[in-house]
Parts: C-alpha cells; structure tokens; sequence
C-alpha cells in the first residue's frame, strides 16, 4: 500500500481488503478498519455519493495505549479522504456504556489531523430502544448516541449533508 504524505510517521503497515483496512499491532492485535459505502444514510437522495461508515473492529482488546495503532487508524482515515471525497460518519456504539469515551477519543484523535479542508460535524441523539422481558413487559431503554460526521468543505452536496445530518431527516428533496 502506497501512503500518501500524512503527519503519522510511526504507523503499522497496512493493505486494503475490498472496504477494509487490515494491520496487525506488535500485541498481535488484528485491526480492520472499515470505511464502506453506505445507501442507509441518505436513502431518498441517491445524489449524495459516497457516503460511509467508519468503525473499527479489533479481534481482542489492546493492553495500554499504542500510539502506532492510533496513527495508522488516522493515516488510513486521512490518505481515505485525500483519495476521495467521501462523506464519512462515524456513529459511537452506546449499547455498552461507552459511546461516550469513544466519542470522546475519535475528537482527540481527529484533533491530531492537520488539513483545514477537511471539516467534523458532531450530533449527539436519543435512541429509544424498546423490547419485551420474559412476561411480555415492555421494557423501554433510552441511550444517547454520539455520531460524527467528515467531509471536505468543497464537497458538491456539502450544504445539504450537513442540513440532512443536523436535522435527522434522510431526504433532502425540496430542501436545497
């Protein structure tokens, strides 16, 4: 995988499997990163292109912090952008507690990312997640998400993206 010019020097080597960045750490930690397209998002507006889902997926947990992990993860995100003109947005999973210190970590590291082209809008929304216990109950559950949306200033749908992803609503007909 050819790196473009990015501020992360100290990176593990990484290859792109189809939506999939892989690495492995020096803890043996396998890392994919993926960045695929994503039709859910703005359903009603097949114009806005290139929409994706970041996250990562680890297959074990990491023992203390390893800053090459954390610099390839934003080389793979930076040289993505620079690469494209991508819509990106990364949704924080609240479900064990801990959206918030995911939250909190991607605007650390995305803070270490130096290109003014490129701008992050944050959203935090309610989830009401509702199920039925064993006596048919119904148990209703509320979780704050966090979600965070890059693109760069000069994306063709730009004004628009960023209505639609403030205000929730998929579709943008009638609205430019």
């Amino acid at each position: 995988m050819t790196h473009l010019e990015s501020n992360f020097t100290e990176i593990y080597p990484y290859q792109r499997l189809g939506s999939y960045f892989q690495f492995t750490t020096v803890q043996n930690i396998v890392v994919k990163i993926n960045l695929s397209q994503d039709p859910r998002f703005f359903p009603d507006n097949p114009e806005i292109e290139e929409a994706c889902n970041f996250f990562i997926e680890t297959d074990k947990h990491s023992m203390g912090q390893d800053i090459r992990l954390r610099n390839t993860v934003l080389d793979i995100l930076a040289n993505f952008l620079k690469e494209h003109d991508p819509i990106i947005i990364y949704y924080c999973d609240p479900l064990d507690g801990r959206g918030h210190l995911r939250y909190a970590k991607f605007n650390r590291w995305f803070g270490l990312i130096n290109d003014p082209s490129i701008e992050k809008h944050d959203r935090e929304f309610t989830i009401i997640d509702l199920k039925t216990d064993e006596n048919d109950n119904l148990i209703r559950s509320e979780y704050a998400m966090y979600a965070s949306l890059l693109l760069r200033k000069t994306h063709l749908d730009y004004d628009a993206v960023i209505r639609l992803f403030y205000s929730g609503d998929a579709d943008k007909t009638g609205k430019l």
